[in-house]
């Protein structure tokens, strides 16, 4: 955010190497002529619906990062900032591992530096909790009804780890996490991960009071799957519900939020195989399908979010006051408590 022009068109430059490269990989794993095929007989209107899908997905996302920012009382942002955020961390260009944005948000909304950190893993525990609560009950139901796509060894995990690694970590956060918070080194890291999950759980066991964020979470993350469909219908293969919804969680262990440069290119070839074996999308389809999805979800959002790099450092500059107030503020304080 705070690079010069020139750097920031090379880092442009770079993500859009990355994505050709990825691209053309799979491609060429695919068979180019079996890709020209699909090119050839692809139903391009089908990339309407998924472009109106990554907008309802960014509505969607809007609500959650506002919702989960205010969980107990948290920081506070103008709409004008608070969409300048959005738009910024939406696509993921310049999120840098997912926590510069949102920290910087924090701090500027007054948050101290811990209570920003805490609140910044909050939203990425939330964004993979809401995945979590979507594909469980699809990966569940998948095994009830015995198909054979999605992939068993897909569906297995998904239906039995998230429940039982949830109880877990909840019920050790809500005991350990008051006792470690003062505590420096390893201990003290440990207490801010379990204030994070006690974040979480504030969200989901108030589900009235905090229904913006859930619901949209939940718009933001169904959204963007519904975007994956159209893309791979518009090159020959509709998936059904349960084999998108368990290939597209198992493809998102590294979102464009916290994959450096917004995923270009490791999306591309994380979902791709995983869109094959998982829900039998041909590979020349599941190759072109995934593109056109990192098409609308990183590069159309990607001007926008240029547009808000000069609000994002009036946001930064502002923060940086913010703790140099506090700086000086804790400085009086000691000097005071010397001289008494």
């Amino acid at each position: 955010m705070n690079r010069r022009w020139p750097h920031l068109s090379g880092l442009i430059a770079l993500a859009a190497a990355l994505f050709a490269a990825g691209t053309i990989g799979m491609a060429y794993v695919a068979g180019f002529g079996a890709v020209r095929t699909r090119l050839v007989h692809a139903d391009w209107w089908w990339l309407a619906p998924c472009l109106g899908a990554v907008l309802l997905s960014f509505c969607g996302y809007y609500f959650a990062y506002r919702g989960i920012k205010r969980v107990e009382g948290g920081p506070d942002l103008d709409p004008r900032t608070l969409l300048a955020v959005v738009i910024a961390a939406f696509g993921g260009f310049l999120a840098r591992g997912g926590t510069a944005l949102d920290e910087l948000a924090m701090r500027a909304g007054g948050a101290e530096k811990r209570e920003a950190k805490v609140r910044t893993g909050a939203l990425a525990g939330f964004e993979y909790g809401m995945l979590a609560i979507i594909v469980c009950p699809a990966a569940i139901a998948a095994l009830a009804a015995g198909v054979v796509i999605p992939r068993t060894d897909f569906t297995w995990p998904w239906a039995i780890i998230p429940p039982p690694a949830f109880v877990v970590v909840i019920l050790i956060a809500e005991r350990y996490r008051d006792r470690l918070r003062n505590r420096g080194g390893w201990r003290g890291r440990l207490a801010m991960f379990f204030d994070t999950g006690h974040l979480v759980f504030a969200v989901l066991r108030r589900p009235r009071a905090h229904g913006p964020a859930l619901a949209g979470m939940a718009l933001f993350w169904a959204g963007d799957m519904f975007a994956l469909w159209a893309a791979t219908a518009a090159f020959g293969f509709r998936m059904n519900v349960l084999s998108l919804i368990v290939s597209f969680g198992t493809g998102m262990l590294f979102t464009r939020r916290t994959a450096p440069l917004g995923g270009s290119g490791l999306l591309i070839v994380a979902l791709t195989p995983t869109l094959w074996y998982g829900s039998a999308v041909p590979y020349a389809t599941a190759t072109l399908g995934v593109a056109a999805y990192q098409l609308f979800t990183l590069w159309v959002p990607l001007p926008a979010a240029l547009a808000a790099i000069p609000k994002l450092r009036t946001l930064d500059r502002a923060a940086n006051r913010e703790v140099q107030t506090r700086r000086r503020a804790g400085g009086e304080s000691r000097l005071l408590a010397t001289e008494t």
